[in-house]
């Protein structure tokens, strides 16, 4: 088995275009040889309803499926309680304690109403109001993940998001994640997946009434669907692979690099694990340690090809080097294992979540330290933020003007309505002035 390990080390200030290119770069969907294909099922959804729905779940997921099963029941829900294991829901339980707090509190940390007298009779502000409804995705087809569930149902719940809509395809019974949803709040639970999902929470059918936000993660046709809905609905973001990269200093654990490495490849042939480093020694355990653990893993069919494709362990001269590459990678998970890693926090711009210590693996951040682990990939952390309760928080600026406000304000809007050659806003203000 060792002779498969494929992960290589790479001295950066070495290394050829292409070599960093494709690291750099790591798994981008191809979503424009999709966008056809992806556009077909969206139209056929939005035309036949539960009818095109059942199709494409027959196609993709469950060859018995019939629009009966598309709605998950009470008597559905029950039946998902006793299937599961008593220790699994107990878990669950605390877990969605504990990230019902991050989330409340990220909530109460946004302002839900201000405003400021900008000059006198003249009364400007924001309100934030959470979403009406939200469909919710979670994957279920490498492997089930009830926890995205939970995850995001906690987050539009502490946003007070009205009416809660999880969904999920139907490639096995799945009971952990009908539980996971009920546990923290979802309001409608449907046995639906990938692009006729999408198409479902956007323009409805018979069964699923649509919503005005959708988010979750899912793979690259989920991806496809969202955006070509972006605009009829509200969209998240773009969600690819997952991704980890990892600093390391001269005195940070060789076993625990690599444990991490393998965390992220586990996940899929197209995931990346990368370390960066400015000890030439430590690359070289790293990948003795890579080569060693990596055989007594299950997934391997996935471990392989990720540590061939995507993954890396990197060199370079210094600490500063490794910040800019972080910046510059701009991943979805940063693990910082070095000396005072808090006090590099400041310094790390990119990331969609930033893991700090030896002892903050990513996998307490996907299972159970209560931050929300939907975050965006690829280079969508250098201007997109993580799933939270203020995505579910939408904004609508007022103003209030008294009379006295406005005759200030006049001269502005008479001078720019004419530069902008549209009269009738002069007059809106001039007519209440005249006698």
């Amino acid at each position: 088995m060792e002779q498969n390990i494929m992960i290589k080390i790479y001295d950066w200030s070495k290394t050829s275009a292409k070599d960093k290119s494709r690291i750099m770069s790591r798994s981008q969907a191809d979503m424009e040889s999709i966008v056809g294909y992806v556009g077909g099922i969206i139209k056929e959804v939005r035309k036949d309803g539960d009818k095109a729905l059942v199709k494409y779940t027959k196609k993709f997921d469950d060859p018995k499926f019939t629009a009966k099963m598309i709605k998950v029941s009470k008597e559905d829900i029950a039946q998902a309680y006793k299937d599961t294991d008593p220790k699994v829901v107990a878990i669950m339980r605390d877990q969605i304690k504990i990230s019902s707090i991050y989330a409340k509190t990220e909530a109460s940390k946004q302002p839900a109403d201000w405003s400021i007298e900008t000059t006198p009779g003249v009364v400007t502000g924001m309100r934030l109001i959470p979403v009406d409804s939200v469909g919710l995705y979670v994957p279920a087809g490498k492997a089930p993940l009830p926890v995205v569930a939970q995850i995001l149902v906690v987050a539009a719940k502490a946003a007070g998001v009205k009416r809660i809509v999880v969904c999920f395809p139907p490639t096995g019974a799945l009971a952990e994640i009908i539980v996971s949803a009920d546990l923290a709040g979802a309001d409608e639970i449907y046995r639906m997946g990938g692009v006729q999902a999408i198409a479902a929470l956007t323009y409805g059918t018979e069964t699923v009434k649509p919503v005005n936000f959708i988010a979750g993660p899912g793979n690259p046709y989920v991806q496809a669907a969202k955006l070509q809905v972006f605009g009829k609905v509200g969209v998240d973001m773009l969600s690819g692979p997952s991704e980890a990269l990892i600093l390391a200093d001269k005195r940070a654990n060789p076993a625990y690099l690599a444990a991490d490495i393998l965390a992220r490849c586990e996940h899929g042939s197209d995931s990346a694990g990368v370390v960066v480093t400015d000890s030439m020694e430590i690359a070289k355990q790293t990948f003795a340690e890579v080569k060693r653990q990596a055989p007594m893993l299950k997934r391997q069919k996935y471990v392989q090809d990720a540590l061939t494709n995507f993954s890396a362990i990197i060199v370079v001269k210094s600490l500063q080097n490794m910040i800019d590459f972080a910046n510059d990678y701009s991943a979805e998970h940063l693990e910082v294992q070095v000396e005072n890693a808090q006090a590099l926090l400041p310094k790390l711009r990119n990331a969609g979540t930033i893991f700090l210590g030896d002892f903050a693996p990513v996998a307490v951040g996907d299972y159970a330290s209560g931050t929300n682990h939907c975050l965006p990939t690829g280079v969508a952390p250098k201007f997109s933020s993580p799933v939270g309760a203020r995505m579910f928080l939408k904004g609508s600026g007022y103003q209030y003007l008294t009379k006295d406000g406005l005759k200030t304000l006049k001269p502005i809007v008479e001078t720019l309505s004419d530069v902008e050659g549209l009269d009738a806003h002069k007059r809106s203000v001039q007519i209440r002035f005249e006698k």
